[in-house]
């Protein structure tokens, strides 16, 4: 294993657990250099499940790779593995069995978003993060990877109810950022990030609101510099923007106009029933 990443450990499914918790419950293992993630761009970060941790040189990390120890958080079993297996594609991670989910029905029910996904397969966990900038987030784990496979190639668009949920499957480490040893890049700069329960989800406006502010600093393979220049280009050159940024800013804005014409049509239908009933009386 490279020097660079032998005393760094993956830990997923950590969507419901700040920061400050898992740097408390790991510095028992030994001393924590950094914890962040590989993902520079704002709009994606909801669809992280995983930190990585960098540990200093004399800690042993093998204590992490032990199938006799079960690491859990508040009941939330961890899935650890090591930096550079996090990057293999044939390793199984556990987010590979989650879908991503979100909408801007503050008070849509959880249970009722669950049932609504049961025909695919049975879930395991079903977590609720709001953002607090008018996005709800939910978190579903299927028993099968099978059962995200069945959900992602339907053809059809999912509504609860009224509203539109925007779905999709949480991101690999290696679907959105190189490995450090495959990359001739610049030293990072390990920070510790601003805790998730202080800025409870703050990439939530940038995802669902706006694509111009410069994405949080926790990220390996772009400095602060570049997001900012980025940002800046995304602002100003619209000509610039890549086919995926197109498809992630299309995503966003049909998601608010779903909202206000789902909001439109609820308002058409009372005013409706309310003349009915006023036509009846008068009959």
């Amino acid at each position: 294993m490279n020097i660079s990443t032998c005393n760094i450990i993956y830990v997923g499914n950590i969507q419901s657990i700040d920061d400050n918790t898992l740097r408390e419950y790991f510095q028992r293992f030994g001393e924590i250099e950094a914890l962040f993630h590989n993902c520079s761009r704002a709009v994606d970060e909801w669809l992280i499940d995983y930190r990585f941790i960098r540990f200093s040189s004399n800690t042993d990390i093998s204590i992490f790779l032990t199938n006799k120890i079960d690491h859990t958080i508040g009941r939330i079993r961890l899935d650890i593995h090591t930096y550079d297996v996090a990057f293999n594609d044939e390793t199984r991670l556990l987010l590979d069995r989650k879908i991503c989910i979100a909408h801007t029905n503050p008070k849509l029910d959880r249970n009722i978003i669950k049932k609504a996904f049961t025909r695919y397969g049975r879930i395991l966990n079903c977590t609720c993060v709001s953002s607090g900038n008018g996005v709800e987030y939910v978190y579903i784990e299927f028993d099968s990877i099978n059962s995200v496979r069945s959900v992602l190639s339907s053809s059809q668009n999912h509504f609860v109810g009224r509203t539109s949920l925007a779905v999709k499957q949480a991101l690999r480490p290696s679907q959105i950022g190189v490995n450090v040893e495959n990359n001739n890049m610049k030293p990072f700069k390990y920070l510790y990030p601003e805790s998730r329960s202080d800025t409870e989800h703050r990439f939530s406006s940038n995802a669902y609101s706006s694509m111009t502010n410069t994405p949080p600093v926790q990220c390996l393979n772009v400095s602060q510099n570049e997001n900012s220049l980025e940002s800046n280009t995304l602002a100003t050159s619209p000509q610039s923007l890549s086919q995926q940024q197109l498809k992630d800013l299309e995503e966003e804005c049909g998601l608010i106009i779903r909202k206000d014409f789902d909001e439109i049509t609820y308002q058409i239908d009372k005013y409706l029933q309310k003349q009915q009933q006023t036509y009846k009386k008068l009959r």
